[in-house]
């Protein structure tokens, strides 16, 4: 069997902002711009006002088909171009049962170039998902199946952010989320830390003690700020301290985590595990948050057993997508023993449902690993077909 075609669609689509504000994709209020592309209001960050995303496919001259996608939340025609002239010329004619080598040719392809990471990292991890597709179809097996077998099929989630335009109606959402069976969830920084804090003591009055709370800061402090408000968190019992400093900080990072008690949380910026490495030997990691949107399939695997090794529990980083990449991630956390929560973000996964064939199915806090061949999911193309761009 060998790949015959590669193909990558760019995908974009409009959503509702300031309905969003609060949650994951849109965790803070956005200044005005000219574009769809707009910086947040109080740190340097660029978001988009759409959902945007890449759908790569391949197929083989057998006829099986894979899909892909990953995160694209700007740019999606960066990846397509990528996807198009660099990586599909080295994938056609090849065996796409060969993922391990493939992957490392896809990467070698522009390593010495300094290509290590971004774009082009999410056009293999795109290429990847959709190879793992195509691999569970034609052997009529479930990815997690082929991963080695799931730990589970009810994968503990976290409410990711709350939407609402004051603190009461946020807790007001909490506690609906709370009477589906949901007990953890995540806030974001999107005003001054005592507002944050505020927000936090507001959860926990009306949500119990039982309650997991965790504060994503978005990249915010400086390290002695960081310290600051960590000592806060610890007061308070929090179960984790998510994205305190600057991504590129190993050492400020490492420190933070000697300084506090609250585990510090990072991982959706990264997608190699040689990124990842010097945070774990560092000790500057307490929950490791990889997006397999990023990864792709076959280095989320490693970058889990490499956190094992330093016992790190895994809390999966799912955001902005289709229902496909989010099928991936949740075959991965099934497959690891290290798992900890996945990210739900309601207001995303409504809307990936509504192009899925089969919604992703809920339970009382937790979500399902899909079921059926391959990833276990399959996107109505007519009801995408507006949204690609031509």
């Amino acid at each position: 069997m060998r790949i015959s075609r590669v193909d990558a669609f760019a995908i974009k689509i409009q959503r509702d902002v300031e309905a969003a504000r609060g949650t994951a994709g849109s965790p803070a209020p956005l200044l005005e711009a000219a574009t769809e592309y707009r910086f947040a209001e109080s740190y340097q960050t660029l978001y988009s006002s759409r959902i945007e995303t890449t759908r790569p496919r391949c197929e083989t001259k057998a006829g099986f088909v894979g899909w892909g996608e990953a995160q694209s939340p700007r740019a999606p025609e960066v990846v397509c171009t990528i996807i198009k002239t660099l990586l599909a010329p080295q994938l056609i004619g090849e065996d796409p049962m060969a993922h391990e080598r493939l992957w490392s040719r896809m990467y070698a392809g522009m390593r010495v170039r300094g290509h290590t990471g971004s774009f082009m990292l999410d056009a293999i991890a795109r290429i990847d998902i959709a190879l793992w597709d195509l691999r569970g179809k034609a052997l009529a097996r479930n990815l997690s199946e082929l991963l080695g077998g799931p730990f589970t099929t009810r994968l503990p989630a976290y409410i990711s952010g709350l939407s609402g335009k004051d603190q009461e109606e946020k807790i007001f959402e909490a506690t609906s989320y709370q009477a589906q069976g949901f007990d953890a969830f995540k806030i974001f920084m999107d005003a001054k830390p005592e507002t944050t804090l505020e927000l936090y003591d507001g959860l926990r009055d009306k949500l119990g003690e039982q309650a997991k709370l965790m504060v994503d800061a978005l990249w915010r402090f400086d390290p002695a700020q960081a310290v600051s408000f960590g000592r806060e968190l610890d007061t308070r019992k929090a179960t984790w301290f998510e994205a305190p400093l600057k991504p590129e900080d190993v050492a400020g990072h490492a420190r933070l985590a000697g300084r506090i008690d609250t585990p510090i949380a990072i991982g959706e910026s990264y997608r190699t595990r040689w990124e990842m490495r010097p945070f774990f030997e560092n000790g500057a990691v307490g929950v490791f948050q990889p997006d397999v949107g990023r990864t792709g399939i076959s280095e989320a695997m490693k970058l889990a057993a490499m956190a094992e090794t330093y016992n790190i529990p895994i809390a999966f980083h799912i955001s902005i997508g289709l229902g496909v990449q989010f099928a991936a991630a949740l075959h991965v956390a099934a497959s690891i023993p290290n798992l900890m929560f996945v990210e739900y973000n309601p207001l995303v996964w409504d809307f990936a449902s509504y192009l899925l064939n089969d919604s992703l199915r809920m339970g009382e806090g937790v979500v399902m690993v899909p079921e059926g061949d391959g990833l276990g999911v399959e996107i109505d193309e007519e009801k995408l077909e507006i949204f690609i761009m031509k």
